[in-house]
């Protein structure tokens, strides 16, 4: 693949004419690096001053809340953009760890010249808008939506509002307790409701620890019961 096809199906440079993208090209440095599986390349608290493109290969995101009382580490493939929406904004520090799942090809656009070419390029403004705008839509639908009142449907809503990306497997550390607290259930209907996923293979469950394979079928349980 050349730099021209690489750059182009990066999401923030879609539509951009041959002409453009030959001039960024000449006038962008682009950092290439590789990270070894194991590898933490983003760190939780480091400040952001680049985007970071997954170009190849498999990373885990560490997220927590703010008190520390759970977590959740999630697993993704390439492509994907890091860092995007902490450029700006009142935190501009990365707000969790991205580890290397697998041996993996990364791309870095500073932040120089990510405002840079918004003032040169049309189309590449208009792509950072419609990021900056699908990721305000999806947190005011959630913040409007109707709260659920079937436990089921409850749990899965707090699986999907705490991942970074609506699929694929997740792993939550969270005790059922913590859990029957976040969705205001009792823990025997947490416990419950979890046993029986597992036993349909949906989760898989051990101490403080909450399994999911893959998050579009519950997602999928939850709209289609």
């Amino acid at each position: 693949m050349t730099l021209y096809e690489l750059i182009l199906g990066l999401p923030l440079f879609q539509g951009l004419s041959n002409s453009d993208l030959s001039n960024i090209v000449a006038q962008t440095k682009f950092e290439f690096r590789k990270a070894e599986e194991g590898t933490v390349y983003i760190k939780e608290g480091t400040p952001c001053t680049s985007i970071t493109f997954l170009l190849k290969g498999q990373s885990v995101i560490h997220s927590h809340a703010n008190d520390y009382s759970y977590s959740v580490s999630e697993t993704v493939s390439a492509p994907q953009m890091f860092g995007l929406y902490h450029l700006f904004g009142l935190s501009q520090y990365f707000p969790g760890d991205v580890e290397a799942a697998s041996p993996c090809s990364l791309l870095m656009l500073t932040k120089e010249d990510v405002m840079r070419l918004c003032d040169e390029y049309f189309v590449f403004r208009i792509n950072l808008m419609n990021r900056f705008s699908k990721a305000i839509q999806r947190l005011d639908r959630y913040r409007w939506a109707k709260e659920p009142t079937e436990i089921s449907k409850s749990i899965v809503s707090f699986f999907s509002l705490h991942s970074y990306y609506p699929a694929g497997h997740k792993v939550f550390n969270i005790t059922m307790q913590q859990l029957a607290n976040e969705v205001h259930q009792s823990r025997l209907n947490v416990s419950r409701l979890l046993n029986s996923w597992e036993e349909a293979s949906l989760v898989r469950l051990s101490r403080g620890r909450i399994d999911i394979p893959h998050l579009e079928r519950l997602i999928q349980l939850k709209d289609n019961p």
